[in-house]
């Protein structure tokens, strides 16, 4: 196997974890464009102790490749054993709250924050009391029309796909109809 290569932070993901770092505690919203790097860029928070929370099974085990220290998993058959940096799908985290203190975590990530406004969400937000909780997202907006002002105070920083496109972080758009 050959060893990734180093990663660096790109311009406007320095830009967002200074915003992160200047908001300070709080229950913050990132919009990010798809592409831009939303997960690596959230595992370059500092913390103490990390939860992220995702619904899907590949975003589950996607952030563990960009953390230099153990990942524990709480999905289906995979339960964490104390790591610094929890990944948790949602469905199964809200079986086993009781295995985590209220204060276990000083951060929470919730990544796809579209959907954090979801009951299985809530559940889990009111069990958890940490510092800090961060959404990070492509789409703010819900279909349903459900805002996320009881999740989250305020979007914080906004990298949308305009800018990674000017900045050619992304590639350009070529519709056809």
């Amino acid at each position: 196997l050959l060893a990734m290569a180093a990663l660096s932070n790109r311009p406007y993901q320095e830009e967002c974890l200074s915003r992160i770092a200047e908001c300070g505690p709080g229950r913050w919203l990132i919009q990010m464009a798809t592409g831009t790097g939303k997960t690596f860029t959230f595992s370059q928070v500092p913390a103490k102790r990390t939860l992220i929370l995702s619904h899907r099974e590949e975003l589950v085990k996607q952030p563990a490749k960009y953390y230099n220290v153990p990942v524990g998993f709480e999905q289906g058959k995979y339960t964490s054993n104390g790591e610094k940096v929890i990944s948790a799908s949602v469905q199964t985290l809200k079986n086993r709250l009781k295995k985590f203190k209220p204060d276990d975590f000083d951060l929470i990530i919730t990544d796809e924050a579209h959907h954090a406004a979801a009951k299985t969400y809530q559940t889990i937000y009111d069990y958890f009391k940490p510092e800090t909780h961060l959404g990070f997202t492509a789409t703010p907006s819900r279909g349903d029309g459900k805002g996320l002002d009881n999740v989250f105070d305020e979007i914080i920083y906004t990298y949308d796909i305009k800018q990674g496109i000017q900045q050619n972080y992304l590639a350009p758009l070529h519709c056809l109809r």
